[in-house]
């Protein structure tokens, strides 16, 4: 089999080879941040077009024989720079005209002259590639050491894609200096936590919603929350809302007079999006899809009013281990107010697991009856027992008594009212079905943190007490607010982030998976950061933000330097889990979000 289809040197131009290989180990941050590479520098003779092919991201493939028979050591450009050689004879303190002479020399020469080349600056990916009867092979290892002078070969669009690339993987967007699709296992991508790491305006929320649209339609089995402070994504992904996903906001804009103005005046709209949307109706547009959101009931209510966590159940199994008691008077009292209660809720036909609170939304005399009950047991002036001890039964009972009274005071959520995270929770987790895509709009981060912790909370019990059910994905934009660095209790930043960095190291095993998206990285719990397994950086001026995703991601600070120079919708992909190959770095063009959303809005509308 020839391999001219792996290696190539452009027609012979790219004549390379490997100069020096060293291991640099560089310290950051007064040395909190320790990141090693190794580094390979490889000498190219001068050529234009080499030179314009290694502007655009590329892998080499450095020569090596071993007993074995030959590999070929994978390494990722970093940069290249000409050089002329005498260039390395110039000095500042030349005399101008002699600087000037060397200068017109030296620009004279570029391309007419062996004393010109190209230095490669690339750093090792920790792969080899062996060249198998069938196909390339690729492994990871670390352990065989480079050749100075060895040949060095460009990687094929070919050997790309078998190195990358999953067979009949989801494509999400396009490897850059490569005329190939990226293919990724989406399952992998989500199952293994992710997140979207860059500056304002490099297109989080664009790439966010793209892997949500995939995650829709290409896995059934799965439910994706996002928690939005922000308010983007219920427009970025209105035609999925629209279609089979809901909207839930603290506010309850189903009351307001206007109710379809003032959610959109709550949302960030991009005007690049109403300009696309002109010809189609512009603004008008966007107002008649939240219309039809609020037709067909998908916005909706969170109530965030603290529960007490009191059922039936709960007290009838108090008073049936009462019941049982070795005391008399305390068995005989425990028998009658079991009895009283279960004749009760056969009476009124009520469900035995149901918060009462809830159920005082239906019926409610129902805490002052189950009140009346217990304390025709245990009158309140006659609440101690001989010698001034209360008795088992009259602790119990009263216990039970001051939680209902906490209770009467907690006002119960009017019929038609907000949803409780811990209902949604039990929702999302359920075998029935519910909503594929929910969007939660909670501009305060005070509450956010709040809903977020007994969400997560609630989801991680509902799920270890029932494993069937669809994977869910629980999505944090502005994560610096749900997982910041400093945390504190009283501002819920604490309890945030137990909840937050619970379900990053357990959710996996139940079918729960977190992404979080985030412009701050400097502020973010690094102990949070380093349990997810795909990274999506885009432009990150600030270098400590590029130290941090370097280390927890693994790779050579010099990779995560490039994504200063990125554009717009321009992202370096480094997964463990859903790339063929794990750890490598990719940079990557996502598609545009507004396009895919201006084309089925519009779709939509004429369908309907």
């Amino acid at each position: 089999m020839s391999w001219s289809s792996y290696l190539e040197d452009l027609d012979g131009k790219f004549d390379a080879r490997l100069r020096e290989s060293r291991i640099k180990t560089s310290t950051y941050e007064e040395g909190r941040i320790v990141l090693t590479s190794i580094i390979g520098m490889v000498e190219a003779a001068f050529n234009l077009e080499v030179l314009d092919r290694l502007r655009r991201p590329c892998f080499i493939a450095v020569e090596r024989p071993s007993a074995g028979g030959d590999v070929y050591l994978i390494y990722e450009v970093v940069s290249a720079s000409p050089i002329h050689y005498q260039q390395l004879s110039m000095d500042v303190s030349m005399p101008k005209a002699l600087r000037l002479d060397f200068l017109d020399q030296i620009y004279s020469m570029w391309g007419k002259t062996e004393d010109a080349w190209i230095d490669i600056l690339s750093v090792y990916t920790g792969y080899v590639m062996k060249l198998s009867s069938q196909e390339p092979l690729f492994e990871r290892d670390e352990t065989f050491v480079p050749l100075v002078g060895a040949r060095v070969y460009l990687l094929s669009n070919k050997a790309v894609d078998k190195f990358i690339n999953v067979d009949r993987g989801v494509e999400l967007g396009r490897l850059l200096g490569f005329d190939l699709e990226l293919k990724v296992d989406l399952e992998r991508l989500i199952k293994y936590h992710g997140g979207t790491f860059g500056f304002t305006g490099t297109g989080k929320s664009n790439l966010t919603s793209l892997i949500v649209r995939k995650i829709m339609n290409s896995l059934e089995d799965t439910r994706v929350v996002i928690v939005d402070v922000a308010g983007e994504y219920v427009i970025s992904l209105l035609d999925l809302v629209a279609r089979e996903g809901v909207f839930y906001s603290i506010e309850d804009f189903k009351s307001m007079p206007n109710g379809v103005e003032a959610l959109l005046a709550s949302q960030a709209v991009p005007e690049t999006l109403v300009e696309a949307l002109e010809p189609h109706g512009g603004y008008s547009l966007l107002e008649e899809w939240i219309e039809k959101l609020f037709d067909n009931d998908k916005v909706k209510l969170i109530d965030l009013v603290t529960p007490i966590p009191l059922t039936l159940k709960m007290i009838l199994e108090r008073f049936e281990t009462l019941a049982r008691d070795d005391n008399p008077a305390n068995a005989e009292k425990g028998r009658r107010v079991y009895q009283r209660i279960i004749q009760l809720r056969r009476e009124k036909n009520l469900p035995l697991e149901e918060p009462l609170l809830k159920l005082a939304r239906h019926v409610p005399s129902l805490i002052d009856e189950v009140k009346s009950i217990i304390e025709s047991e245990v009158p309140r002036e006659q609440s101690t027992g001989k010698r001034g001890v209360k008795t088992k039964f009259e602790s119990a009972a009263e216990a039970i008594l001051e939680t209902l009274e906490r209770l009467e005071e907690v006002e119960a959520p009017a019929e038609g009212g907000g949803v409780l995270p811990e209902d949604l929770a039990k929702a999302m987790v359920s075998p029935e079905r519910s909503p594929k895509l929910t969007v939660l709009y909670i501009p305060d981060p005070y509450n956010a943190r709040v809903f977020t912790e007994r969400f997560i909370k609630s989801l991680l019990e509902a799920r270890k007490r029932q494993i069937k059910g669809p994977r869910v994905l629980v999505v944090l934009d502005e994560a610096q607010e749900f997982i910041p660095d400093r945390q504190r209790a009283d501002d819920y930043t604490s309890q945030s982030n137990v909840a937050v960095e619970q379900l990053l190291r357990q959710g996996r095993k139940y079918r729960l998976h977190c992404w979080i998206s985030t412009q701050r990285v400097a502020h973010l719990n690094v102990n949070a950061v380093q349990q997810i397994h795909s990274y999506f950086a885009g432009t990150l001026p600030r270098s400590y933000d590029r130290h941090v995703i370097a280390e927890a991601a693994g790779v050579s600070p010099e990779i995560l330097d490039k994504t200063a120079l990125l554009d717009v919708g321009e992202w370096l992909l480094i997964s463990y889990k859903a790339t063929r190959i794990r750890g490598v770095p990719v940079f990557i063009k996502a598609p545009d979000n507004e396009k895919i959303l201006v084309d089925n809005l519009v779709k939509l509308s004429v369908e309907s």
